[in-house]
């Protein structure tokens, strides 16, 4: 069992993550905006990190993901967007970011994903 972060101000969506985290048997902590995630991420427990890129608090884009790279300290970094963009798609092939998510998104693709963040086998 691992402890994800996911930060979003849609509670929507927020929701819906924790949801499907917890069914792959992890931990879901949850915080809505910039400054909440990035307190979050102080603690060392937080191993994954998923979080929107646009929030109303946050700076511009490479601002905001220079801010999750430095408080993530190596550990996985997966953003979400409604909007997708080349500029995001760059930044996780660049390996700056590990992968990013497109709204809406389907469980098997999380679970996918969280196994990679973790080194594991997909349950």
């Amino acid at each position: 069992m691992a402890n994800i972060l996911i930060i979003d101000d849609d509670v929507t969506v927020r929701e819906y993550l924790a949801t499907l985290v917890t069914r792959l048997h992890h931990q879901a902590f949850q915080a809505s905006n910039c400054a909440e995630g990035l307190a979050q991420m102080a603690s060392p427990s937080i191993e994954v990190i998923i979080s929107d890129i646009y929030l109303p608090d946050s700076p511009s884009l490479d601002e905001w993901i220079a801010q999750l790279k430095e408080k993530a300290a190596g550990r996985p970094l997966i953003v979400i967007t409604g909007e997708p963009s080349e500029e995001i798609a760059a930044k996780a092939q660049s390996g700056e970011i590990m992968a990013f998510l497109t709204k809406p998104f389907e469980l098997a693709f999380i679970k996918s994903l969280l196994a990679r963040a973790l080194g594991t086998s997909a349950p």
